[in-house]
C-alpha cells in the first residue's frame, strides 16, 4: 500500500514528462517540452529566455514597471496556462503566463514541433489530464480590469453622480459596491514562513530576502501538493482583485489574443538558429506611410486616454508620423494600449501580426514614459545598445541586478542602425544612470570623456531630444519641406513664394508644360520641390483652408506640378482639390479633423512661386451618425481655448435616439456653471428641451435623447482654461421597448444594450433574467412599531450576504431611522472607510434616483438617518470573514411640511423632525417672521472651499457709508487665498476714504495683510492660517464699481501644537475626493520652546513608486548647532502603509506634501500634539540625511481590501 501511495504521488508530480507506457517520439517530445517549460527553468535560464525575446522579437522592458512583478519569492510562482485555438498544421501553444514580466510576449502563432503538429489527440489528452483538477482561474485569459485615475473611474456605465439603477448623487464619489464585496489581504494572517502575501517593498533589505529564501528553499513541496496549491489560489485571487490585474469573468468577450499571450516554444537555448537583425533595418518593421493605427483598452480612464493622446501628439508635432484611431477595414496591423505583467514594455517597430500590445502598467502612466514606449513602437532601440556606445558610456556590470545584464548588451550593426547620427545622451530612449541597479544609489551607466565641470543627465523622460526628432524623420523619410500643424490657425507659404533665385524670369501667363531644359537642380533645391503639410485638429473640429494664390506650372489634370488637398491623413484619403496654374482666393473645407496638403513644384527655377494660404480650425457642425463618433473640446487633450463657442447638432435615423457618453471631463467649476460649460438639449436647436448644463470635474452621467436629435453647446470664457472633455456619440435603441427582453421583473435600458433587475427583496439569478426571494424587501413605515434589522439578529449575521430594503412612508412624509444596536465588522474614521461589512443608506428621490445618505460600519451607533422624500433605501453587505451581531433600528415617519407650498418659505425649506426650518440664499437673511428673506446686513461667514464674492450692488456702484465684513474659514492645515479679478475703489494715497482691508486671522484684531483702494487689482493674498477676515469700508462721498474676487483654499501653513490633539488633512475634501494634481504643500508645526511635536498618521494613501519620486510626504526638522544649522530627514513616504509615529527633537516639525500630474489617491489624515521632548542623547545619533524608505507598500499590490476608486 505504501508503494502504491508513493507511485500515485510521483505520477501526479511528473505527469507532464512521464513516458509511462512507450518511448514513442510523441511522448519523447512532450518530455522535451516539459524541460523547456519556463516553470522548470532556473533563474539564469529565465534571464536567457528573456534575452532571446529581446533579440528576436524586439521586446523592450522598462525598469519603471519591472520591480513590482519580478522581485517576488520564486517559491510562489503562479502557473497560468492558456490554450490557443487549434489550426491546421499548428497547435496553440500551452505556456505559463508567469514570467510575463520577462516573457509576456512573443509570436502570435508559435511554431510547434512535429510531434504535436497535425492535432495529436493523445498529446492534447495528456495535457488535459494534467490540468483537469486545476481551478478555473488558471485557464482564464480574459482582459484585465481597470486602472484608476485621479478623479474618475475607468469603466463606468453612467460616469457620474446620477444614475437610475444604482446611480449615486452625493457630492463625493460613493463607495463602489463591486469593490467593497472583496475581502482583504490583511485578514489572511501569515503563518510561519508563508510570505506569499508580502510585497517586495516590505522585505526591507536584500539580506532579509536572502535569509527568507534560504528558509523557504528547504521547504519546497510538489506542485500539486495541497499547501502550495492553496497559496497559489490565494495569490491569484488577490491578483484578480487588484485594480490592475482583475480578470474579467468572460474571456470570450475578447476572442483576439494579444501578441503578448503566447511564447515561442522552440528550445530556448538555440540562439544560433535565430535571426538577429534590428527591426529598424527591416523595411517590413517600418509602419506603412508613417501611419500607426491604435486602440485603447477600456480598462483605462479618460485621464489615461488623454495622456496617451498627448504623448502621440508629441511625436506627431515634430515628425511626419501619424497616430490614428484604428479602422478595421483598412488597418490590419495596429497597436493596442493595455496593461501586461511586464509593466512598461513594447516591441520595436511593426510586428505585422495584427494587434500588438504596448503595455502601460503600474508606475508607467507618466507622459515621458509613454513617449518612450511609443519610440519603441516607431522603431527605436534603447540608445545605449548602439554599436558605438563604448566610446561614450561605461557599463558597470557589477552594479546590475542579477538576471538583467542582457538589457545592457551591445547590438551588432545587423541589429541596430544609428542612421549616421551621433550618440545622444539626451535621448528619451536612453536608460538612466541607475536603471536596473542593485541599489538606487549605484550607477549602471556612466558617461565618459567628460571634464569635472561637465554634467550630463541621461535618461530624461520629459520630451523628445533634437536627436530623437532627426532620427524619426530619417527613419520614415519625412520630407524636409513642410511640417505638422496642431495650432488653431496658421499660415502656410511654399518655399519659393516669398523669394525665388530666378525672380528675373517673369511668368505672367499660364505656361504650358514644355520640360525644364538642361537645368539641373541642386540637392537643396530638390528638397524643396516636394513638400507635405499636415493639419491636425481634435475630434469634432473641421479645418478651413483659405488659399490666397497658386502659381504653378499648368498641366493636364495637374499631373506635373500641383497643390493637392486631401480630407484626411494619408494617400488613401479623398482628394478635395488639386490645383495648378494661376488660382486666387480658393476656400477648401475638410469634413474630418485632419487635412493633408501635398505640394509639388519642379519648375520653381522658371519663376513659379508656389502658393500662399492660411487655415483656421472651427468647431461644431451637423453630424449624422451612421457609426459611433467622438467629439472633443477644442485643443483636447491640452487645455481648451478661451472665448470659444461650439455647437454640434447630432442626428440619427428615425425610431432611434442619440446617446452621449463622456469619457473625460474637466471644465472650470462654478456652482451655476456660469463660466465654462457644456449645454445639452433634447432636439436639434437652442429652443429644445434642456437636458442639463455641466461644468467642473465630475463626469456627467450617460445621456440619451428622447428624439432622434441632440443639441450640444460648449462655451468657454476668457479666464480659466482646463483640459476639457472627450465624449462618444452612439445610436441608441430602447431594447426594453422594442425587443423580447425576457426580464422577469424589470428591464433597464443601457447604452447599446439592456439589463434585467429585480424588485426590492429579490435577487437576480445567474441567468440574468429571473428573480428569487432574498433578504430585504419593502417595509411599510406606517405600520406601528416598525423595525429593520440585519439577518439573524440578534445572532451574528451570515457571511457573503447582500440585502436590500426599501422603507416606504405615505406621500408628503419622510422616513427616519433611529438605531438601537449597531455592530458590524470594521473600524471607521469619520465614516470614510468601510471595506468589509457595511450598511449603505440612500434617499430615493421622486424620479427614482438615489441620493447617498452615508455608509456605516464598526460599533458606533450611526446618527438618526432621514430621507429627503418618502422612501429610504438600505443596502447591507457582509464579506466571507468575520461576523458580528449586526444592527437594529426603529422606523419613524415624519410629516414633511416642506412638501406643501415649500412650507411657506420664500427661499429654502428644510424639514426637521416634527417641524421645519426656512433658510435663504447667499446675500439674504431670514426675516423676523422666519419665512421671508431680506437682503443681508453685509456680514458673511464663509466656510466653502472656494467661490466668488462681490461688493454690494456690483457691478453697479457700491452704496455710501457701508461697513461689510467677510470671515473666511477653511479646514485646519490649509490657508485661505483671495484673488481680485476686478477692483475699483475711491483712490487716496493712504486709502483714507473707501478701502478694502484684509487681516490674517478671525477678526480685525489680527495682523494686517493689506489695505487697498484705487483702480488697480491687488495681488493674490494668502493667509498664514486657516482663517482670513476682510472688511469693506465706504464713506459718504464718492462711489465706485467695487470689486469681484474669488476665494480658494491653499494647502500648507503654520500650525500651533498644544496639549490638545488636533487633526489636519492632505486636502480640504479629504474623505470625499482624491487630492489634486500638482500640489506643493508645506506645513510648519510648532510647539512651545520647552516641548516637542509628535505626529501620528491616522490614514495614509499616496501614489506609490520605488523612490517616492512622484507623490510623497517628506518630514524633516531643522537642528541648530553652535555654528550652523543642519536638516534632519525623518523620512520620505508614499504607498498605503501608514508611516511611523514621529516625535521631533526640537520644537518644530516641517512637513511637505508634493504630487505630480498623474495618479491621485485619497491622501492622509494626521494628528499632532505637543509632548515632552526626547532624550538629548538621541539627537547626537540622528542622521542628517535619511534615504527613501524601502518598505512602503505599493497601492498597486494585490489586495482584497478593495478601494474607493474601483468599480
Amino acid at each position: 500500500m505504501v508503494w502504491l501511495h508513493v507511485g500515485q504521488y510521483i505520477l501526479l508530480l511528473f505527469l507532464l514528462t512521464l513516458t509511462a507506457v512507450s518511448s514513442s517520439a510523441k511522448n519523447t517530445h512532450l518530455n522535451q517540452r516539459k524541460r523547456n517549460h519556463p516553470r522548470y527553468l532556473s533563474r539564469q535560464q529565465k534571464s536567457e529566455l528573456a534575452r532571446q525575446l529581446l533579440l528576436v522579437d524586439g521586446l523592450q522592458v522598462e525598469s519603471e514597471g519591472y520591480f513590482d512583478v519580478v522581485e517576488q519569492p520564486e517559491q510562489f510562482i503562479e502557473i497560468d496556462t492558456q490554450i490557443a485555438p487549434e489550426t491546421k498544421g499548428k497547435h496553440g501553444a500551452i505556456e505559463p503566463t508567469h514570467l510575463k514580466h520577462l516573457l509576456d510576449i512573443a509570436a502570435a502563432e508559435s511554431e510547434m514541433s512535429a510531434a504535436i503538429a497535425g492535432g495529436d489527440e493523445e498529446a492534447k489528452n495528456v495535457w488535459s489530464r494534467a490540468n483537469a483538477n486545476r481551478p478555473p482561474f488558471l485557464f482564464d485569459s480574459g482582459a484585465l480590469s481597470k486602472i484608476q485615475s485621479n478623479t474618475k473611474s475607468i469603466n463606468t456605465d453612467d460616469g457620474g453622480n446620477f444614475f437610475y439603477e444604482r446611480n449615486i448623487i452625493t457630492e463625493e464619489p460613493g463607495v463602489s459596491l463591486a469593490k467593497l464585496k472583496a475581502g482583504r489581504q490583511q485578514k489572511n494572517t501569515m503563518k510561519g514562513d508563508d510570505t506569499s502575501g508580502i510585497p517586495r517593498q516590505r522585505l526591507q533589505s536584500l539580506a532579509f530576502r536572502r535569509r527568507l529564501f534560504k528558509q523557504l528553499k528547504g521547504k519546497r513541496i510538489p506542485v500539486f501538493q495541497k499547501k502550495l496549491h492553496k497559496r497559489r489560489i490565494f495569490q491569484s485571487s488577490n491578483e484578480a482583485k487588484s485594480r490592475h490585474y482583475r480578470v474579467k469573468s468572460n474571456a470570450k468577450q475578447n476572442p483576439n489574443l494579444d501578441s503578448f499571450n503566447q511564447i515561442r516554444s522552440t528550445p530556448f537555448l538555440n540562439l544560433e538558429s535565430r535571426s538577429r537583425r534590428a527591426v529598424t533595418a527591416k523595411k517590413e518593421r517600418i509602419w506603412d506611410y508613417g501611419v500607426i493605427p491604435y486602440t485603447i483598452d477600456e480598462i483605462f480612464s479618460g485621464v489615461h486616454k488623454a495622456l496617451f493622446m498627448r504623448a502621440m501628439r508629441h511625436w506627431e508635432n515634430s515628425t511626419c508620423i501619424k497616430f490614428v484611431e484604428r479602422d478595421p477595414k483598412i488597418h490590419p496591423n495596429y497597436i493596442h494600449f493595455t496593461v501586461k505583467n511586464c509593466g512598461c514594455c513594447s516591441f520595436v517597430g511593426k510586428r505585422g501580426s495584427g494587434r500588438q500590445a504596448i503595455s502601460i502598467g503600474r508606475n508607467c502612466e507618466k507622459f515621458g514614459i509613454v513617449v518612450h514606449e511609443l519610440g519603441h513602437v516607431i522603431g527605436f532601440w534603447h540608445e545605449h545598445t548602439r554599436t558605438d556606445r563604448d566610446k561614450h558610456i561605461t557599463i558597470n556590470k557589477e552594479n546590475i541586478m542579477k538576471g538583467q545584464e542582457y538589457n545592457f548588451d551591445v547590438l551588432s550593426p545587423e541589429d541596430v542602425d544609428s542612421l549616421g547620427l551621433p550618440y545622444d545622451y539626451n535621448s528619451i530612449m536612453h536608460y538612466a544612470k541607475n536603471t536596473f541597479a542593485k541599489n538606487v544609489y549605484l550607477e549602471t551607466i556612466q558617461p565618459i570623456g567628460l571634464s569635472k565641470t561637465q554634467h550630463i543627465e541621461i535618461g530624461q523622460r520629459l520630451r523628445l531630444s533634437p536627436g530623437d526628432i532627426t532620427k524619426a524623420n530619417r527613419l520614415y523619410k519625412c520630407s524636409t519641406c513642410g511640417r505638422t500643424f496642431q495650432e488653431n490657425s496658421g499660415e502656410i507659404i511654399s518655399p519659393h513664394y516669398e523669394y525665388s533665385q530666378f525672380s528675373a524670369i517673369q511668368v505672367s501667363n499660364v505656361i504650358e508644360d514644355s520640360g525644364s531644359g538642361d537645368y539641373e537642380a541642386s540637392d537643396f533645391e530638390k528638397s524643396l520641390e516636394k513638400c507635405e503639410w499636415r493639419i491636425t485638429a481634435t475630434n469634432g473640429e473641421r479645418i478651413i483652408l483659405q488659399i490666397h494664390q497658386v502659381h504653378l506650372l499648368q498641366s493636364t489634370d495637374c499631373s506635373v506640378d500641383y497643390l493637392e488637398i486631401r480630407d484626411g491623413y494619408w494617400y488613401k484619403s479623398p482628394v478635395i482639390k488639386r490645383l495648378c496654374g494661376n488660382v486666387t482666393e480658393e476656400t477648401v473645407k475638410s469634413s474630418s479633423s485632419r487635412m493633408l496638403i501635398n505640394y509639388v513644384n519642379q519648375h520653381a527655377f522658371r519663376g513659379f512661386r508656389g502658393f500662399s494660404a492660411d487655415f483656421e480650425v472651427t468647431c461644431g457642425g451637423d453630424i449624422f451618425l451612421t457609426e459611433n463618433r467622438r467629439i472633443d473640446s477644442p485643443n483636447y487633450p491640452l487645455e481648451y481655448l478661451a472665448d470659444r463657442e461650439c455647437i454640434w447638432r447630432i442626428s440619427v435615423p428615425e425610431n432611434r435616439q442619440v446617446a452621449l457618453k463622456f469619457q473625460s471631463f474637466e471644465l472650470e467649476n462654478h456652482d451655476n456653471c456660469a463660466y465654462d460649460y457644456v449645454e445639452i438639449r433634447d432636439g436639434k436647436d437652442v429652443d429644445s428641451q434642456l437636458i442639463g448644463i455641466y461644468c467642473g470635474y465630475i463626469l456627467p452621467p450617460n445621456i440619451k435623447s428622447n428624439s432622434n436629435h441632440m443639441y450640444i453647446k460648449f462655451v468657454s470664457d476668457g479666464s480659466v482654461q482646463k483640459v476639457g472633455f472627450s465624449a462618444v456619440f452612439l445610436q441608441e435603441l430602447d431594447e426594453c421597448k422594442f425587443t423580447n427582453h425576457g426580464c422577469q421583473h424589470e428591464c433597464i435600458n443601457t447604452l447599446g444594450s439592456y439589463q434585467c433587475a429585480c424588485f426590492a427583496g429579490y435577487e437576480l439569478q445567474a441567468d440574468g433574467r429571473t428573480c428569487e426571494d432574498a433578504c430585504g424587501g419593502i417595509i411599510n413605515a406606517s405600520t406601528p412599531n416598525s423595525t429593520v434589522h440585519s439577518p439573524s439578529f440578534p445572532d451574528v449575521y451570515p457571511i457573503s450576504k447582500e440585502c436590500v430594503w426599501e422603507v416606504v412612508a405615505p406621500p408628503n412624509h419622510a422616513v427616519l431611522l433611529n438605531f438601537t444596536h449597531f455592530d458590524l465588522e470594521g473600524t471607521k474614521y469619520q465614516y470614510t472607510e468601510c471595506n468589509y461589512d457595511y450598511l449603505l443608506a440612500y434617499s430615493k428621490l421622486r424620479d427614482s434616483r438615489l441620493k447617498k445618505i452615508g455608509i456605516y460600519c464598526g460599533q458606533e451607533l450611526p446618527p438618526v438617518l432621514k430621507s429627503e422624500h418618502n422612501i429610504m433605501r438600505l443596502e447591507f453587505y457582509s464579506d466571507k470573514n468575520i461576523q458580528r451581531t449586526g444592527f437594529s433600528a426603529n422606523i419613524i415617519i415624519d410629516f414633511d411640511e416642506c412638501s406643501i407650498d415649500n412650507g411657506g418659505c420664500q427661499h429654502h425649506c428644510l424639514n426637521t423632525f416634527g417641524s421645519y426650518k426656512c433658510s435663504c440664499r447667499n446675500g439674504y437673511t431670514v426675516h423676523e417672521n422666519r419665512h421671508n428673506c431680506t437682503e443681508t446686513k453685509c456680514k458673511f461667514e464663509i466656510t466653502s472651499p472656494k467661490g466668488t464674492i462681490y461688493s454690494p450692488n456690483f457691478p453697479d456702484e457700491y452704496p455710501r457709508n457701508t461697513y461689510c465684513f467677510w470671515h473666511f474659514r477653511t479646514v485646519l492645515g490649509h490657508r485661505v487665498q483671495l484673488t481680485f479679478h476686478e477692483f475699483e475703489m475711491e483712490n487716496h494715497q493712504e486709502c483714507f476714504y473707501d478701502y478694502v482691508a484684509l487681516y490674517d486671522g478671525k477678526s480685525e484684531n489680527s495682523s494686517t495683510l493689506g489695505i487697498y483702494c484705487g483702480g488697480h487689482e491687488p495681488y493674490a493674498v494668502v493667509a498664514s492660517t486657516n482663517e482670513m477676515f476682510m472688511v469693506l469700508w465706504t464713506d459718504a462721498s464718492l462711489q465706485r464699481k467695487g470689486f469681484r474676487a474669488t476665494y480658494s483654499t491653499e494647502c500648507g501653513g503654520y500650525l500651533r501644537a498644544t496639549n490638545e490633539t488636533q487633526v489636519f488633512y492632505s486636502h480640504p475634501r479629504y474623505g470625499s475626493r482624491v487630492y489634486n494634481r500638482h500640489m506643493y504643500c508645506n506645513w510648519r508645526i510648532q510647539a512651545d520652546s520647552e516641548s516637542s511635536v509628535q505626529i501620528k498618521f491616522l490614514h495614509f494613501e499616496v501614489e506609490y513608486s520605488d523612490r517616492c519620486e512622484y507623490d510623497a510626504v517628506e518630514i524633516r526638522e531643522e537642528i541648530f548647532e553652535e555654528k550652523y544649522m543642519r536638516n534632519s530627514n525623518h523620512g520620505r513616504y508614499c504607498g498605503n502603509r501608514k508611516p511611523p509615529t514621529i516625535t521631533s527633537y526640537t520644537d518644530t516639525l516641517l512637513m511637505r506634501f508634493q504630487t505630480d500630474g498623474s495618479t491621485s489617491l485619497r491622501g492622509f489624515a494626521v494628528s499632532f500634539v505637543a509632548v515632552e521632548p526626547p532624550d538629548e542623547d538621541l539627537i547626537d545619533d540622528l542622521d542628517a540625511v535619511t534615504p527613501f524608505p524601502g518598505y512602503m507598500r505599493s497601492v498597486y499590490y494585490a489586495s482584497d481590501t478593495g478601494s474607493d476608486y474601483d468599480n
